[in-house]
């Protein structure tokens, strides 16, 4: 566990979340990482809802630091690294969606779409 990871746990736990003891991936694995990102859009939504504008807006900026400085650096080159060494369709496909993700999402969280 590297310093990258100990950072995505902190992360976490800035956010009010937790790494269950039962979870044998390290916290910084893309599932664990996309799961995150879909939490913390879920609770901006429930906070615009509620008319919670300052914690919205918390959750927001939550998103563009963790894009920013966890997905950012890397998942376009690890989805691109997919696409070449496997011939699965199912695998293929799932790195097709995590690139166009991560394309969108940066342009979502910089105002740029």
């Amino acid at each position: 566990m590297g310093p990258s990871t100990a950072e995505v746990r902190r992360t976490y736990l800035a956010a009010g979340l937790e790494v269950s003891k039962t979870y044998t991936d390290l916290p910084d694995h893309i599932a664990a990482e996309m799961e995150f990102m879909h939490f913390l859009c879920a609770e901006e939504s429930k906070f615009e809802r509620n008319g919670n504008q300052q914690e919205a807006a918390k959750m927001k900026w939550l998103q563009q630091e963790f894009h920013k400085s966890h997905l950012e650096p890397w998942v376009k080159d690890f989805a691109d690294c997919i696409l070449r060494s496997t011939t699965s369709p199912f695998y293929k496909a799932a790195a097709r969606v995590l690139k166009e993700f991560a394309g969108r999402e940066a342009e979502f969280l910089t105002g740029a779409a």
